[in-house]
């Protein structure tokens, strides 16, 4: 299915990218146009003079000049391909964050700030632990930490009250109280919709198994519930996290998309000082990043941060050679990952041909992301995977077999093989492997016929049928084409005449 972002409601600074270290906001009040002899520019502009900029495209490359109190560090863009991420980092710091655009218009001038975050803040690893709020229709997010003027920003599509007071401990709590009954509201309504849109769609790819045409209202009728269903995702992750942030620092923020009613999730907010004081060395900040990010499955970020915990210099030999073998087992979690995402997406488009779809390739997405998912399940060991490779194993048997292809007879004239269409031809679906009295007679379950241009199509339940039997309208000289190997079969029949 589709992902949509949400939209943020609130009034917020545009953030393109950041992290507990940095920012990096675009000023689209400055861009402006100028010759740049039909490409595109930008333009990365700082207070610090020693930042390294590295994008996806190798041919990028920056120059930097002093303006002012300020540095700009310059790069341009062949708009032809101009989809860009790049990667802002300080030198000898721990200072990174990137930014995403595609850029699009010729002779632009696009201006991105990048500062460091003066007061950083994160999230107590500790918190999000769930407890009783025996208030009906309502659920409580509560934020405990030593800063005094934290603030906490709800969309504006979600009614909440936000409640301020000190634990016995003298801590300052703000309490977010959320009213359940719009919150369930928006969630159940995109449940449904996605429910409706799944319902459809396995119903068109069901006719389209069976070789059924389908009636241009049908696609409609999905179409509809697609645009219903994108709607509806929209607008709960509009209202589906809160943002916490205080003068100076980052924002950081925080899903409540699995939020239930009478529930209090509990969160600590602390000034980055005091997770230095918890990690004194780089070594054990990267390795706690990384553990989080493996957490989320996010393999490509542990990945990085394993690379950087075994680069540590205050890490010791011994803990350096622990992050080399977790960044590699991170490294080839993502290659599994990647890879059944990536055939997932081609399984989707491929079902959306509906009845012409080629069924081979539909059986190999599914093997294909089947096998991904297993290979993760052996490296982590997480569930999760398994659950999904069944559930794609579950859909791989309800698909059946295709057999497809086309029949001639054949005749031996004068040493020269003589094909011609045949069209007199029946298909039957034998459950017992092929024997001497198959060659003549009707054997199996009738499946279909020949059309008058010799072609056929045939579906049949998988691990059932051991073959096709092709038999001639004179009963003789049957031939058999073997469902061995259970796959996806392209084919010519022939048949002797």
């Amino acid at each position: 299915m589709l992902i949509i972002w949400g939209l943020i409601l609130f009034s917020l600074p545009t953030i393109q990218a950041q992290n507990v270290f940095m920012t990096i906001d675009e000023q689209t009040e400055l861009q402006r146009n100028m010759d740049l002899g039909g490409k595109a520019s930008a333009v990365f502009v700082s207070s610090m003079e020693d930042l390294v900029i590295v994008s996806n495209k190798k041919e990028d490359k920056f120059t930097q000049k002093k303006n002012g109190q300020m540095y700009e560090y310059e790069t341009q863009i062949d708009i032809t391909d101009g989809d860009r991420t790049f990667k802002v980092m300080r030198k000898n710091t721990a200072l990174t964050a990137e930014v995403k655009k595609i850029f699009t218009k010729k002779n632009q001038r696009y201006y991105f700030k990048v500062e460091a975050v003066a007061n950083p803040i994160i999230l107590n690893e500790q918190g999000g632990r769930a407890e009783a709020y025996l208030v009906d229709g309502k659920a409580c997010v509560e934020f405990t930490t030593a800063i005094e003027n934290l603030k906490v920003k709800h969309p504006q599509g979600l009614p909440c009250t936000i409640q301020h007071s000190k634990s016995e401990a003298g801590a300052y709590v703000t309490s977010v109280i959320v009213d359940m009954v719009v919150f369930d509201k928006l969630r159940d309504a995109m449940t449904q919709a996605a429910e409706e849109y799944g319902t459809q769609d396995e119903k068109i790819q069901k006719m389209g198994e069976k070789g059924i045409e389908i009636p241009e209202a049908e696609w409609q009728k999905l179409d509809e519930l697609q645009k219903k269903a994108d709607a509806t995702d929209v607008a709960f992750n509009s209202i589906s996290s809160l943002t916490v942030y205080t003068d100076n620092s980052n924002y950081l923020s925080v899903s409540i998309r699995d939020l239930s009613v009478k529930q209090k999730l509990l969160y600590g907010i602390l000034p980055l000082l005091e997770k230095v004081e918890i990690y004194n060395r780089s070594y054990d900040q990267y390795v706690g990043s990384a553990l989080e990010a493996e957490k989320s499955r996010k393999f490509n970020t542990a990945k990085e941060f394993y690379e950087q915990g075994a680069n540590a210099i205050d890490a010791t030999e011994e803990e350096k050679a622990s992050c080399r073998i977790k960044a590699a087992e991170m490294k080839e979690c993502a290659g599994y990952w990647n890879m059944a995402n990536q055939v997932l997406k081609k399984l989707k488009e491929l079902k959306e041909e509906g009845g012409t779809a080629d069924y081979g390739m539909i059986e190999e997405c599914y093997e294909v992301a089947i096998a991904n998912y297993q290979s993760l399940y052996k490296v982590r060991n997480d569930e999760e995977f398994q659950r999904r490779a069944d559930v794609l194993k579950d859909a791989l048997e309800k698909l059946g077999i295709v057999v497809e292809g086309n029949v001639v007879k054949t005749n031996l004239t004068k040493g020269r093989l003589l094909e011609k269409t045949a069209t007199d031809v029946s298909i039957y679906a034998c459950a017992e492997e092929f024997n001497k009295k198959m060659k003549k007679g009707i054997h199996g379950t009738f499946v279909g016929k020949v059309d008058s241009e010799g072609n056929f199509r045939i579906q049949v339940d998988r691990h059932i049928y051991k073959g096709l039997l092709f038999v001639p309208q004179d009963e003789k000289n049957n031939t058999w084409v073997s469902l061995k190997e259970q796959k996806h079969l392209k084919t010519t029949v022939r048949i002797k005449d």
